[in-house]
């Protein structure tokens, strides 16, 4: 779980020093009070969230935005399930083999599904907005923007006029 949100951090452009997952039992008082002053001063240290990241108030809202949308929906749930199921399986949970099966199962769909988030987004909020901008703001392959207007626009949620993308009168899927 913990790699899984640090790529998720990591596509919205958010330190993934800002999360930390440690554990302690209730009979861990001494650990659990330095596991939360540690990382207090740790977050303290990396100062107010977007800041050290160079992105806007606005831009971080959008990332985060599509992110959670891209969560909501079952992909990336289903994706991270099957990939607990194989561990339980296998039985090797060192963190290695986490980050390794993270990056080889699941990277690839975490970018595409915040990515096309990101894209209707941006179309909502910003539109009318050219290709290019869009391309440029995401970060993504121009071919890969153009593939989740397509799937958009068969959706009747995004209009394209004089090279530029809008949202259409029907109500968006977010």
């Amino acid at each position: 779980m913990e790699e899984f949100v640090r790529k998720i951090l990591v596509k919205v452009g958010i330190n993934s020093d800002r999360f930390a997952l440690e554990w302690a039992s209730a009979a861990e008082g001494p650990r659990f009070v330095k596991l939360i002053t540690d990382f207090t001063t740790k977050i303290k240290s990396l100062g107010p969230l977007g800041e050290p990241e160079g992105d806007s108030k606005d831009e971080l809202l959008i990332k985060l935005f599509a992110a959670r949308n891209a969560l909501e929906k079952a992909k990336l749930r289903t994706g991270l399930g099957k990939l607990t199921k194989g561990f339980r399986k296998e039985g090797d949970y060192s963190d290695q083999i986490i980050k390794d099966k993270v990056n080889e199962k699941l990277a690839k769909s975490i970018s595409a599904e915040i990515a096309r988030n990101e894209t209707l987004l941006r179309i909502q909020k910003e539109g009318p907005i050219h290709f290019d901008d869009l391309t440029q703001k995401i970060g993504m392959p121009r071919t890969d923007i153009e593939k989740y207007v397509a799937a958009f626009r068969k959706k009747g949620l995004v209009a394209e006029a004089d090279g530029q993308l809008s949202v259409t009168s029907r109500k968006s899927e977010g």
